[in-house]
Formats: structure tokens, C-alpha cells, sequence
């Protein structure tokens, strides 16, 4: 199979190169190792959209993080994902954190970062009453906007294949040969692509990737943190920061697109690119930071913990990598995402189309190009009139297999006949919400395999929760001889 550039990733990064590299007459093909797209830091972090006051003057990030903030709201029209205008604190507790603040307001001139202000007390707590009484003052981005992220790079992908991209799910890359000039051969377990470029949008495993090519520009390692999802109940609006330090936003109360409330996160750097699980320790730690902007704060409201790891680039002063590489012609790296990844995505993927353009690829437009994605309807959302519209053409639009979140059968079906379907349970979850509920799935697991049973034609016990080797079921407790 030939092609003109494989990207190999799945992440928000390499689905936001996807969606803008469609635009082109180029034959793509994005290859990510697991069964979807977004399984791994995209789907664990906050999500905040990040409007670009946070990077140093002068970085890539300053560069590339304020103009890919300011594109979502015109991208969330196009494609159809959600998005909520919340604005971001960043809170003040001394004399410090003040002088931290005119620094950080100082990044938003330079970066060119608008709508950002300086608070002081009484302004911050008429913005939010319940935040602690040791707040000073703090930094308003007023431009701040949530979404959730895995949405986001489902859309990205939609798009992109709606246009002719093609995706390779399950194809873990194991050996790149380059041949002649500028000409790869990329392995899979099952496949073999040729290729003119290579888009390395790995993440943590960036630099494992690169090896397999003989590159050893880089080296990645993973920052770990704990995250936890709170319920619907959190008497704020604003995403809330406390000053940052040098490696970390640090804890946060986050508002997210769907009513959850989420904190995070925890740093720690992790020698092992795979761990992904939570501890207690750092869960105290999130509870002990949102009791630090929120006195107030009851534990009891959290439904679940999680944790992740942000792809950090070793010895490149906590910026993005992205660049052609400098020993292998052809071979152009997307490494380093960490935050700001999500409010950059789409400046990273605009950059990268420039990198691209710069190593050769003859890059013209499509006529035909279509901006625009038909998202599934969110019947949650809906008003009355429309709900009862969509039950009287589609009667599985009334049956409820999700009460947290009130996902009908209809919507999970129609999540699964999408162009990127979702083929796991947790893929019906991050395009439905059901199982994001307060029960955390405990009523309607069984439902949402069942229909996908059905809807993919296999039996239930071939159904995964996520990964290709992660069954749920393995035969019946009852009725076997």
C-alpha cells in the first residue's frame, strides 16, 4: 500500500494533522496502534483550551498555542463537537503569586493573547463567591474554553476520512526501512506501507518510534498525573489554576463541557511509558488542592479517579518538538504535546502542514474539500418537541440504556454506524457519555454490549471494553452442560 504521508499517532495531534492535511490531494493514512482513536493522554487530562498567557515568550508554544486557542469556536461549528466558554483564574495566595500573575499578564501581551485582566479580591470573589478567603487576586483569561478532547480528535478524524484519509486501527508499528532518497517502508504486526512521509505523532512513544527509523534526535519521557471526576454539583463557572509552577499548571477545579466537574492533576515523572494507574497519595493531593481554591470542598462528591501520562520532550526546556528531522530526510516529528496540547492541537497541525510544505510535499488544495462533519444527535440535548420528533421515526431513540446520562439506544447505534464507529465499550462512552454518569456504568454496561454484539454482528463475549485483549465476558454462569 502506497502513500504519499502516513501519520502514525492517534492522539488529538495526529487526528488534528489528519483533518488539516485532508484539505490536500495527498493519499493519507493515519496509523494508531489501539482499537480507536484517543485512548491514551487525549482521553486523560482536563481539557482545557488553553488560550496561550501560560508559554514563555519566545517558545514554540507561545507561537503556535494562541492562534490554534482562537480556532475552536469556528472548528466546533464545522464539525459539530462541544464547546463552553468558561474563562480561566489563575488564583493569587501572597505577595509571589502577585508578581506571578504580571508575569503571566505580561506572556498574554507578548503572546498576543487578548481578553485577559487582572482581578483583585473583592473582583475575584464576585466572580466566584465560594473560592477561598486567602485568594489575593488573580489572572482572568476571559477567551478559555472547555471541551472534551477525545470528541474533538474523533471529529478531526470523521472529517478527515469524510474527505479521503484513511485510518489503520490496530496496526502497531514495529520496523521503518528507509529506502533511496526520501522513500519509507513502515511494518505493522499484519501490514506494510510505503510512504513518501512520515509524521511521527506518537506521543509518549515518539522517540521509540523514531528509533525504529534509525533517529535518536530525542527522548521522551512520561509526566504522570492523577485526575478525579467529580458530579454535576460544584458551586463554580471559571476554571480555576493556582500560580503555576516551573513543570506544572498544577491542581485545578475544572469545569467540563458536560456539567462534570473534574480536578487535576498530580506531576510525576514515570520511567514507565505504560503506567497509567492511579494511587492514593496522589488523590489526597487533588482533594488537598481543590480544598486549597475551594474551602469548602466535599470529597464525596467524586465518582471517579483516573490517571494519565503527558508526553514530556527531555532537554528541549518543556517546549513542543516539531520539526523535519535532521538525519532522515522526509521524516518530520510531532513530539512533545504536553499542555497546552489540547488548545494547541490545531496550531500544531497547522505548523506541521508548513513543515511538511517545506520538505518537499507538493501540497494542492481539493476542490471538493468539505469543512463540515454531521455529528450524532445528543438526545440529552434536545428539547421536548425534538425528542419526541426523533422517537416517533426511530422508536429505539426511546428506550434508555443509560439513565445517568439519558443515552437512548438510538444514539449508541448511531455512534457505532459513524465512519469512525465506536467498536468497544468505552468508544460507545466517549461518543455517548453513557457509563460517564454518577453509577459509572454499573447499570448499563451490559445494555451497550449487548447492542454492540448485535450491531457488529459478533457474539457478546467478543466484545472489548477498550483494548484488543481486554474481554469482559467469557461464556454463561448458567445453562452450560
Amino acid at each position: 500500500m502506497k502513500y504519499d504521508v502516513v501519520i502514525i499517532g492517534g492522539g488529538i495531534t495526529g487526528t488534528a494533522i489528519a483533518h488539516r492535511l485532508a484539505r490536500y490531494q495527498l493519499k493519507t493514512i493515519l496509523l494508531e496502534a489501539g482499537t480507536d482513536v484517543a485512548v491514551r493522554a487525549t482521553k486523560q487530562n482536563g481539557a482545557v483550551c488553553h488560550p496561550g498567557y501560560d508559554p514563555h515568550p519566545g517558545t514554540l508554544k507561545a507561537k503556535i498555542n494562541p492562534p490554534g486557542a482562537r480556532m475552536y469556536p469556528r472548528l466546533a461549528k464545522e464539525l459539530g463537537f462541544k464547546i463552553k466558554n468558561t474563562g480561566t483564574l489563575v488564583v493569587a495566595y501572597s505577595d509571589r503569586d502577585l508578581k506571578k500573575v504580571d508575569e503571566l499578564m505580561d506572556n498574554a501581551r507578548i503572546n498576543g493573547v487578548e481578553q485577559v485582566e487582572r482581578l483583585n479580591q473583592e473582583q475575584l470573589r464576585n466572580r466566584e463567591p465560594h473560592i477561598s478567603k486567602d485568594a489575593l487576586g488573580a489572572l482572568l483569561a476571559h477567551s478559555t474554553n472547555m471541551v472534551d478532547a477525545f470528541e474533538v480528535a474523533i471529529a478531526f478524524m470523521e472529517n478527515a476520512m469524510e474527505n479521503g484519509t484513511e485510518i489503520g486501527l490496530n496496526q502497531q508499528v514495529r520496523h521503518i526501512e528507509k529506502r533511496g532518497e526520501q522513500d519509507f517502508v513502515i511494518y505493522t504486526q499484519d501490514n506494510v506501507y510505503e510512504t513518501r512521509f512520515i509524521i511521527n505523532a506518537a506521543g509518549i512513544h515518539a522517540d521509540d518510534v523514531a528509533a525504529m527509523a534509525g533517529i535518536h534526535e530525542f527522548k521522551m519521557q512520561g509526566r504522570h498525573g492523577n485526575l478525579c471526576v467529580l458530579d454535576k454539583v460544584l458551586p463554580i463557572h471559571t476554571v480555576m489554576f493556582p500560580c503555576p509552577g516551573p513543570d506544572t499548571k498544577g491542581i485545578a477545579l475544572i469545569p467540563t463541557v458536560s456539567g462534570n466537574f473534574i480536578i487535576g492533576s498530580t506531576a510525576t515523572m514515570r520511567d514507565d511509558k505504560y503506567d497509567a494507574t492511579n494511587d492514593a497519595l496522589g488523590v489526597d493531593e487533588l482533594i488537598e488542592g481543590a480544598k486549597k481554591l475551594l474551602p469548602d470542598f466535599d470529597p464525596r462528591c467524586i465518582i471517579r479517579t483516573f490517571a494519565g501520562q503527558r508526553p514530556v520532550c527531555l532537554n528541549n526546556d518543556n517546549d513542543f518538538y516539531i520539526r523535519e528531522s535532521e538525519s532522515c530526510k522526509g521524516f518530520i516529528h510531532a513530539a512533545g504535546i504536553q499542555s497546552p496540547g489540547i488548545g494547541a492541537a490545531p496550531g500544531v497541525a497547522e505548523y506541521v502542514r508548513d513543515v511538511l510544505a517545506d520538505a518537499g510535499c507538493d501540497l494542492k488544495e481539493k476542490p471538493d474539500y468539505n469543512p463540515y462533519r454531521q455529528p450524532i444527535p445528543d438526545f440529552s440535548d434536545m428539547s421536548f418537541e425534538e425528542k419526541d420528533e426523533l422517537i416517533r421515526r426511530d422508536p429505539a431513540w426511546g428506550k434508555i440504556v443509560c439513565r445517568c446520562e439519558t443515552v437512548p439506544e438510538g444514539e449508541i447505534i448511531a455512534a457505532i454506524r459513524q465512519p469512525l464507529g465506536a467498536r468497544t465499550v468505552e468508544g460507545v462512552k466517549r461518543r455517548t457519555r453513557a457509563g460517564m454518569g454518577r453509577c459509572q456504568s454499573g447499570f448499563c454496561q451490559f445494555r451497550v454490549m449487548h447492542i454492540l454484539a448485535k450491531e457488529l454482528g459478533i457474539p457478546e463475549e467478543e466484545v472489548r471494553f477498550e483494548e484488543r485483549d481486554a474481554q469482559v465476558l467469557y461464556g454463561k454462569l448458567k445453562g452450560l452442560r
